[in-house]
Parts: structure tokens; C-alpha cells; sequence
């Protein structure tokens, strides 16, 4: 008897070795560095850092005599202005300046045009002193943010990684709780689990001497799925992996490359308090790069 554990396997198999391609190298050059580095986030008000999204998510989706893949792949600009920071907590505006996507059902590309409407719109962060996204308010309602199942909120996430307090050298490694709270509250979405660090190198990325941190993330899920207009209550876990080059001068995020990869199962589904009698079973490969931009 073939279980729908075995099912998504394959699919994630099958889809893993199409999207693996897709992906971003880090690169740079090694450089050396004159003993351990401590570091530390350092928030300014006035500060602005500008950040290029980019995803690229292939999704398989099976219930009872009914099969689907979708691909989508988005590209965001954006403007990140430090409003205001006192020691308890820090607010960080982020204006998406562009963002253009597609979505790709069968053999039919479309322009996703729930990206489109995110230009000129802006997400306020309110931020930990460490860089800890606490929460987060603005546009969390929009129709490309409640998609899917959560990985835009997994890619900005990652934008301000824990740091540790003792000095960074190769191989030092520590341990983070992984929550990432609800970009609206229409949308619940739980990500619970952990993220290991370690310290893999030190290198020049775009003129900016950076630790590289590879990054491994477990984590379970339980929340909204949605996919081609289809909305689902599902459960299920995942993984994120990657490798983060972080400015050894104020720690923020130079350029990070990764997977996330989620197997999701649900019953029903919630749109129009509809309910289902089938088993949706959702495998998810998503490539995620961030990149620091003048």
C-alpha cells in the first residue's frame, strides 16, 4: 500500500531536482581576519538599507482524482528606513519601491498581478534591539502576502538573523528558537521550531568584508494555505537551509542564499466556509535569495 507520506516524497523529489537550479551562489572572495569578530546589529535612526527579493516556489498539490503544479517566481525591490530606535524596541518601514511576478499553471504564465499591487505600499517592522521581528503591520492584509503558505514572511524573516553573544569564528554555532509571527491577523499562520548557526568563513561580498553563517531551520507549520485561489487549513513541517553573509562592521545582511522545502497535509477547505470531504496533501520547494543593493 502506497501511504500519502510516500506520495509526497516523490513529489518533493521530483520537485526538488527541477528548482535546485534556480538558485543563488553566494560567492566572494576569502579574506583574512585578525583573531574572532564580535558583532553585534547597530540600528540608527534615519538609516536606510535597500534589499532585492527574490522567490522562485514550485508547488505540487494532490487530493482525491484531481493533481497540480503551480510555479510562481517574484522579484521585490525594496526601501528600508530605520523611524525610530530607543533600547526597548526599534521601528523599520520597508517601501516596496518595485515588484513584478508570474504564476504558471500548466502551461499557461501569467503576470501575478497581486505583486504588482505591492509598489508604493509599505510594512512596518517593529523590530527587538537584537533584530528580532516582533511584529509587523501595513499592507499584511494584501492578496500576495496572504498567499501561499507563509514564504514571503519565511524570506523577510531573514533579513535580520540572531546573533550570538560571544565573538564569531569558524565553526562557532548556536541555537535559536524559529517563530515568525503572523504578517496580518487574517492570516494565522504558525511556524514553530528551531535554527542552528555556524560560522563557515569570512569573505568580501560586493566590497563588504562578511561572516558566512550556513543556516538550518526545522520547524512545524499549522495554518493557511492557499494556492491558485483554493484555500486551505493545513498542517505539516519543513526546512530552510542557507547561507547568509552578514557586515562584519554592523551585522546587516549583505546577501543570503537558501531552500525552503514544506510538506503540508489538509481537510477541507475554508473558502466560503465550504467543507471539503478530501485529503489535500501540499509539497512546497521555494528558492530564496536576499541581496544588499545600492
Amino acid at each position: 500500500m502506497v501511504t500519502r507520506k510516500a506520495i509526497l516524497a516523490v513529489l518533493l523529489a521530483v520537485m526538488a531536482a527541477g528548482i535546485l537550479g534556480s538558485g543563488c551562489g553566494g560567492g566572494g572572495v576569502d579574506i583574512i581576519v585578525d583573531g574572532p569578530v564580535t558583532m553585534s546589529h547597530s540600528f540608527e535612526e534615519g538609516d536606510v538599507l535597500k534589499y532585492e527579493f527574490k522567490m522562485g516556489t514550485q508547488s505540487g498539490i494532490r487530493r482525491a482524482a484531481y493533481e497540480q503544479t503551480i510555479y510562481t517566481q517574484t522579484e521585490i525591490k525594496t526601501t528600508c528606513t530605520f523611524t525610530e530606535v530607543t533600547p526597548d524596541d526599534i521601528t523599520m518601514r520597508m517601501l516596496f519601491t518595485n515588484a513584478c511576478g508570474s504564476i504558471t499553471i500548466g502551461d499557461r504564465p501569467e503576470i501575478d498581478k497581486a505583486v504588482t499591487e505591492l509598489r508604493g505600499n509599505e510594512l512596518e517592522f517593529t523590530l527587538d534591539p537584537d533584530g528580532t521581528v516582533v511584529s509587523w503591520t501595513g499592507i499584511g492584509s494584501s492578496e500576495y502576502l496572504e498567499a501561499g503558505a507563509g514564504q514571503m514572511a519565511v524570506l523577510l524573516y531573514d533579513v535580520f538573523p540572531p546573533l550570538p553573544d560571544e565573538a564569531l569564528d569558524i565553526g562557532v554555532s548556536w541555537t535559536t528558537d524559529y517563530d515568525i509571527p503572523d504578517l496580518s491577523a487574517s492570516v494565522d499562520r504558525d511556524f514553530a521550531g528551531e535554527s542552528t548557526y555556524i560560522v563557515t568563513g569570512f569573505k568580501s561580498k560586493n566590497e563588504i568584508d562578511c561572516v558566512v553563517v550556513n543556516r538550518h531551520s526545522d520547524f512545524s507549520f499549522d495554518g493557511r494555505a492557499e494556492q491558485a485561489g483554493e484555500v486551505w487549513l493545513m498542517e505539516g513541517e519543513g526546512t530552510v537551509d542557507g547561507d547568509l553573509y552578514l557586515s562584519i562592521e554592523d551585522a546587516s545582511l549583505v546577501f543570503s542564499s537558501g531552500e525552503m522545502k514544506m510538506t503540508l497535509t489538509g481537510e477541507g477547505s475554508s473558502v466560503g466556509g465550504a467543507a471539503a470531504s478530501n485529503v489535500v496533501e501540499m509539497g512546497i520547494v521555494s528558492s530564496l535569495s536576499i541581496k544588499l543593493v545600492e
